[in-house]
């Protein structure tokens, strides 16, 4: 069997695999990114973390990556996390590696992650939503990604309160805004994402209600992405998904209250390793 290494490259750790055409992992390897030892070296680590699980006839690489970037070129503009202003990743593997190789967002790598592999595989059109440092969000229609010109479904940046806080992309009143790991420390007034998950664990009533309220609004978000896109599920990830316990009653209470008919299926990802799947798929996608 024909096997393909996904590479899963985040501003923290770099986590490589090699897996099979059924998403089957075979080895898997993790190193740190090195981010601040700038370009040259966290190349260097993502061939080297290659090496480490390379074995037998591989038909490609795919490389889930923080954006901005154009999927098409396979160049990285500029990602907050990652020392890459307008890198050529793409062709610097090829011509590295000499393997054909596929680069896209981690977020639409996550939603094709679960088309393929997870809880969309029996669907045609699924979205994927990831809830982490900010919103991550992916389309995709029978089993490949929608990419509109370039950028499509940045969902986390679409606007859910007009006079809202504003958000690092500088308009006001993203999803982002309310329902990311700031989003929640904001609605809390302070302390970090995990203490208040943790606060909420031990039934802490002021980490309830703030869980309550993101819920809420992430659900007013999840209202408008179904109008726009009417799409089979809606699969949530990331980890913040982690206090689905907490947001899911008041999620689904604003879906109820604002969408005129039954709303699609909203699940919560249970697809373990969903970023090299993802970049796995990239390979197969094509």
């Amino acid at each position: 069997m024909q096997n393909i290494i996904a590479v899963d490259l985040g501003g923290t750790n770099i986590k490589t695999a090699l897996i099979n055409s059924n998403g089957k992992i075979i080895k898997k390897y993790e190193t740190s990114t090195e981010a601040k030892k700038g370009t040259k070296a966290v190349i260097n680590n993502i061939i080297s973390s290659i090496k480490h699980i390379k074995k037998g006839k591989i038909i490609g690489i795919g490389i889930g990556s923080p954006g901005p970037l154009n999927h098409k070129t396979g160049v990285i503009t500029n990602p907050v996390n990652l020392p890459f202003r307008d890198t050529p990743l793409k062709d610097i593997m090829e011509k590295k590696l000499k393997l054909k190789t596929f680069l896209d967002n981690d977020a639409n790598c996550f939603a094709l992650a679960e088309a393929m592999f997870g809880s969309g595989k029996y669907y045609e059109n699924v979205v994927g939503i990831t809830l982490g440092t900010g919103v991550g969000g992916g389309i995709v229609i029978n089993k490949n990604i929608y990419h509109g010109r370039n950028n499509a479904a940045e969902l986390g940046h679409t606007t859910i309160k007009y006079d809202g806080p504003k958000s690092r992309c500088g308009n006001n009143g993203c999803i982002e805004t309310h329902v990311s790991a700031r989003g929640i420390t904001a609605l809390y007034s302070g302390s970090d994402p995990l203490s208040i998950q943790n606060l909420a664990f031990k039934g802490e009533r002021k980490a309830l209600e703030t869980y309550n309220k993101m819920g809420y609004y992430l659900g007013i978000g999840l209202t408008n992405i179904s109008y726009a896109l009417d799409p089979d599920i809606i699969v949530i990830g990331g980890k913040i998904s982690n206090s689905w316990k907490f947001f899911n009653k008041s999620m689904n209470k604003a879906i109820k209250e604002r969408y005129f008919t039954k709303p699609c299926k909203i699940v919560k990802s249970n697809l373990k390793e969903a970023g090299v799947l993802g970049a796995a798929a990239l390979v197969l996608e094509k």
